[in-house]
């Protein structure tokens, strides 16, 4: 056992042996190799020849990757060959490689001094940096610390300095509500309002803190301002009435002053009648258990006896004389207050200086010259000419006034073809076209115009029926009606319509000349034309200026937004609501735009009242036609809709000469028909058929819907469908 250890020591020995004589021997011949000159192609030959895995990644083992190339059956010599090959090939990797260190080492030497440099500044900036940090700890110890503390207390000082001022002037403000509510229990308003400006001035500075900003004195004034104007409903005083006024005016809401004074009256009648017949009717009703509080007042009035009936309407007629006197003050004291101002440097104002002013509004100057086209020109430079002949030419007097009637109708049918042809006239109910009108247009049409049929078509009638037929006139193209800033063609509209009307007065200038060369047979010809054809021209302005104001403004708009107001509130507002002042925006922009029509074209009085007639009366109907379609309304509703229509009469007035403003009591009515009792309704309808049956339905159903029983209302709505009902 001993002899096999040894044994197998010597051969291990042995192998390390000829292990090491064989790496010798290879290392000495890759020294030979390395050192043998090659010519630079071979080595690059010799570099290519190497396969493609040795220059894999490291984890290649190429001891492996030889190993499992070789054959079954070795052979020594080719083994011995390839073996040269290998050895050649890592000879040539090898100097190329010793080649490429030996070309970057002079790089690398100059890195290297960089590096060597880079670490000697690092070490002297660490130097700086330690002496620096060294001298900046005493600084801070010697000066810097002790004199920024003591600019930090002066800045602390100077900042509390400040927060004591404004302390003060803050409680200063504070103090102010005290003084503030003794000025208005002394009924000092005037200057309470103006103790409150100056606060708020002074607060503005101030509204960053909390507490400025949780005061509400202005509010709290405004709130008993609004208080003491209440008051003045029952009973008006003078110096009370003043006061008041001039506060508002240093609030500048003196416009809001005069709304919320008339919702104020209308509360107070409301409030007035509501308690002296509340007060009989509990007195009546004894210890019965009614809930008057919640009647309607219409309802209310039902539960008073006959014997306490007279006593209570002379009661109702004492506090509504009390209500009315103070009403009547309040309305003289504004006139008296209003001759009062005047403007800087003139006498007091004349709504006759104001009057004659917005009738030049429209005007390129002050002096009326005719509004003349070519054609009229024409037709009157013609009419001279045949009054010439018919005084020559006695005989044939008839046929030429004829002929020159028949030139007046055809210039009429055009105007009103070209510029007042329209659908929807009927269904305005606004009685643009008279029957007399429509009458002559239907009588020109049919014998003195050839209507024009399709092409192809046969032209109905023999010819001597036609023989003094003219084709229908057309329009230029240059003439456009779309435009909606020039009104949609206003300027040829005035020319048109205006040069017929004036040669319609032109006629009649002549009517006793022309009548005195007719033959007498033959004068009630004359008569009818002047009577049916020459007194209409000046109809025709209501259709024509009918086509502006339609699409002057927007009324579908209106209705849109009335839509969307709430009409069944609890408690009276102060405030009229936003479409109000949309349509008076709409009035002011045709109002400009009027004026920028004036530019080119003069826009006579007449016809400046005419558009003016049709805006408002086309807005009131926009406005009745936006209640009739409210589905709920409560009395504080319906003193809503009263509060926005004076609003907009009250602001029209300062737009408009025109008076009385037409269809006021088209509005006014509708709403104060929300206040009718049942019986009162049904003689409403009967009188009232200038409403459609729409409007005439909301009023049962939204005023008495509520009130009456489902029977009583078919009533009513079958009452509406039988009665025939012609539009204005």
């Amino acid at each position: 056992m001993g002899l096999d250890i040894l044994t197998k020591d010597r051969e291990r020995r042995e192998r390390r042996e000829r292990g090491a004589v064989q790496e010798a021997r290879a290392g000495e011949e890759m020294r030979e190799l390395r050192e043998q000159p090659l010519d630079p192609v071979a080595e690059q030959e010799v570099i290519d020849s190497i396969e493609e895995v040795y220059f894999s990644t490291d984890s290649f083992d190429m001891v492996q990757y030889e190993l499992e190339k070789l054959p079954p059956e070795l052979n020594l010599q080719e083994l011995e060959q390839y073996r040269d090959t290998l050895k050649r090939q890592q000879a040539a990797v090898s100097k190329k490689v010793a080649d490429l260190i030996l070309e970057k080492q002079p790089a690398y030497v100059k890195e290297l001094e960089r590096v060597t440099a880079l670490q000697t500044n690092l070490q002297l900036a660490a130097v700086i940096c330690t002496n620096a940090r060294r001298q900046l700890g005493v600084a801070k110890e010697g000066f810097t610390e002790a004199c920024l503390g003591l600019l930090a207390n002066q800045r602390r000082r100077q900042l509390l300095t400040g927060l004591l001022q404004s302390l003060r002037t803050i409680k200063t403000l504070q103090r102010t509500d005290v003084r503030l509510s003794e000025m208005l229990e002394e009924e000092d308003y005037p200057g309470a309002i103006q103790l409150c400006l100056e606060c708020q001035k002074a607060a503005s500075t101030f509204k960053h803190y909390s507490c400025i900003r949780s005061t509400h004195t202005h509010a709290h004034t405004s709130e008993q301002l609004d208080v003491a104007l209440s008051k003045t409903c029952k009973h008006f005083d003078v110096v009370h009435y003043t006061k008041v006024q001039r506060a508002y005016s240093l609030l500048g809401k003196t416009q809001m002053a005069m709304d919320q004074l008339h919702m104020h009256f209308t509360q107070a009648i409301h409030n007035t009648v509501f308690q002296v017949v509340l007060g009989y009717v509990e007195l009546c009703a004894g210890n019965a258990d009614t809930k008057f509080q919640k009647m309607q007042y219409k309802d209310l009035c039902t539960h008073i006896t006959l014997d306490s009936y007279i006593p209570c309407l002379t009661d109702l007629c004492k506090a509504l004389w009390e209500v009315m006197l103070s009403y009547h003050c309040t309305m003289q004291w504004h006139e008296e207050h209003d001759k009062q101002e005047t403007p800087p440097g003139n006498g007091p104002i004349s709504q006759e200086t104001i009057r004659s002013k917005k009738r030049s509004d429209y005007n390129l100057n002050k002096a009326n010259q005719p509004i003349l086209t070519n054609t009229t020109l024409n037709v009157i430079r013609l009419l001279g000419k045949y009054m010439q002949m018919m005084n020559i030419l006695k005989p044939i007097a008839f046929d030429v006034i004829h002929c020159v009637s028949q030139l007046f109708d055809y210039y009429l049918y055009a105007v009103y073809t070209f510029f007042g042809c329209n659908d929807t006239y009927e269904a305005s109910g606004l009685g643009l076209i008279s029957s007399r009108l429509r009458s002559t247009l239907n009588r020109i049409q049919e014998s003195l115009i050839d209507v024009e049929t399709a092409e192809g078509a046969v032209v109905h009638g023999p010819p001597e029926e036609r023989k003094e037929k003219v084709p229908s006139p057309h329009l230029s193209q240059l003439v456009n009606l779309s435009n909606s800033s020039a009104l949609f063609g206003l300027a040829q509209r005035v020319v048109a319509t205006e040069s017929l009307v004036f040669l319609a007065e032109q006629f009649e200038a002549l009517q006793s000349h022309l009548d005195s060369m007719m033959p007498p047979a033959k004068k009630p010809f004359l008569q009818q034309f002047y009577s049916q054809t020459v007194s209409t021209a000046s109809e025709l302005r209501k259709p024509i200026y009918w086509i502006v104001a339609a699409k002057a403004l927007d009324y579908e708009q209106m209705l849109l937004l009335m839509a969307g107001v709430k009409w069944d509130i609890r408690e009276i507002m102060s405030q009229h609501n936003i479409y109000v002042d949309v349509l008076l925006k709409e009035f002011e922009q045709f109002h400009q735009r009027l004026a920028d029509v004036s530019r080119h074209v003069r826009i006579p009085l007449p016809v400046s009242n005419v558009l003016w007639e049709h805006c408002i009366r086309l807005a009131n109907r926009t406005l009745v036609e936006g209640y009739a379609n409210v589905k709920k309304c409560s009395n504080e509703g319906r003193a809503l809709m009263q509060l926005d229509f004076q609003q907009f009469l009250m602001k029209l007035e300062k737009l408009t000469d025109l008076r009385p403003i037409p269809d006021k009591e088209f509005v006014e009515t509708y709403i104060k028909a929300y206040y009718l009792t049942e019986n009162d309704m049904e003689q409403f309808i009967k009188n009232h058929r200038e409403y459609s049956m729409k409007q005439l339905a909301n009023l049962v159903n939204v005023c008495l819907g509520s009130h009456i029983n489902k029977k009583a209302r078919q009533k009513l709505l079958a009452a509406i469908d039988d009665i025939d009902r012609p539009k204005r």
